[in-house]
């Protein structure tokens, strides 16, 4: 399967250029008509990471740590793109490499759906719910969704798009029964769905 290429974390000057290449490529890009507030974001900030490698360079323990805090936050906004890219491409290969990715080689030949098999929803947190699934397979992305409504064919999910399988929802509603489920992406973009689990919000 398509997965975006993280090598870039290892190589402090990559992340630099990976960032910019990115940048480029993906604004005004057809196949990411919408992309996150990390794009934006992360095209202010590259300027003071560059600016922050140069400055480290004397070793100063001051400006090492200046370094290390902007590249943590570059690290994060690529991770949200990529997670962005993956979801929204489906897995084609072509789509993701024009976000300016490195992506690795997939298998052609797995046209079979994912499958879900545990979705478990974690409410140990007031006002916070975590969707989660286990014994996934095939799958390179998935959508976590949920609903404060019973669910019908016309309800609108409220959706978070990640390469990951769990993801914690903020700012609920306590005491309020709310629905959750998960989306699966793999490869051709093949997809398949979770279970809907009502949970009541602590």
């Amino acid at each position: 399967m398509n997965r975006i290429t993280h090598e870039y974390r290892k190589f402090q000057g990559e992340i630099a250029v990976l960032s910019h290449f990115v940048i480029s490529c993906m604004e005004n890009n057809e196949a990411f008509p919408d992309p996150p507030a990390a794009l934006e974001k992360l095209k202010n900030l590259v300027p003071k990471y560059r600016q922050a490698l140069a400055d480290a360079a004397s070793r100063d323990k001051i400006q090492v740590s200046i370094k290390n805090d902007i590249k943590a936050e570059v690290l994060g906004l690529l991770q949200q793109l990529a997670d962005y890219v993956t979801v929204t491409s489906g897995g084609d290969r072509t789509t993701m490499l024009s976000s300016g990715f490195n992506v690795n080689n997939g298998n052609g030949n797995n046209k079979k759906p994912p499958t879900i098999e545990i979705l478990e929803i974690d409410l140990k947190v007031t006002g916070q719910a975590t969707t989660r699934v286990r014994k996934v397979m095939r799958a390179i992305a998935f959508v976590h969704q949920y609903t404060p409504e019973p669910p019908n064919k016309q309800t609108i999910w409220i959706s978070e798009g990640t390469s990951l399988s769990s993801y914690t929802f903020k700012g609920l509603e306590s005491d309020k029964r709310y629905w959750f489920r998960v989306v699966a992406i793999g490869y051709y973009g093949l997809r398949s769905y979770s279970e809907i689990v009502s949970k009541v919000i602590q």
